[in-house]
């Protein structure tokens, strides 16, 4: 049996994305997206949030139509971020390593 990384959530982008250019000339985008969940009568709705990235005309498309608050479909695979903290720390955090991604605003 073979391992399978695929990962879909609808929900809204936080912040406006951060569209980044490197001097070759690649890009990318990295924006998180709020998934709202139903946990119970005494919970009420809980807010997930979840850390993407994407590279290249797919972050182009992001930076340039995706908006704070714009409604997304994201598909995509997990990864590990590793970054050192500014306390010194290393630290690592789940992100979506976006492969397709739609806005779905009525705009």
């Amino acid at each position: 049996m073979s391992d399978i990384n695929n990962v879909f959530i609808s929900g809204n982008v936080g912040q406006n994305p951060a569209l980044k250019f490197f001097d070759s000339g690649k890009c990318v985008c990295n924006f998180s997206v709020a998934v709202d969940e139903w946990a119970g009568q005494t919970k009420g709705t809980v807010t997930n949030w979840f850390d993407c990235r994407a590279w290249g005309k797919k972050a182009e498309y992001i930076g340039e139509y995706a908006k704070s608050g714009s409604l997304v479909m994201v598909s995509g695979r997990l990864g590990v971020d590793s970054y050192t903290a500014q306390d010194g720390t290393k630290r690592s955090k789940i992100i979506i390593n976006v492969e397709e991604i739609k806005i779905v605003d009525k705009k």
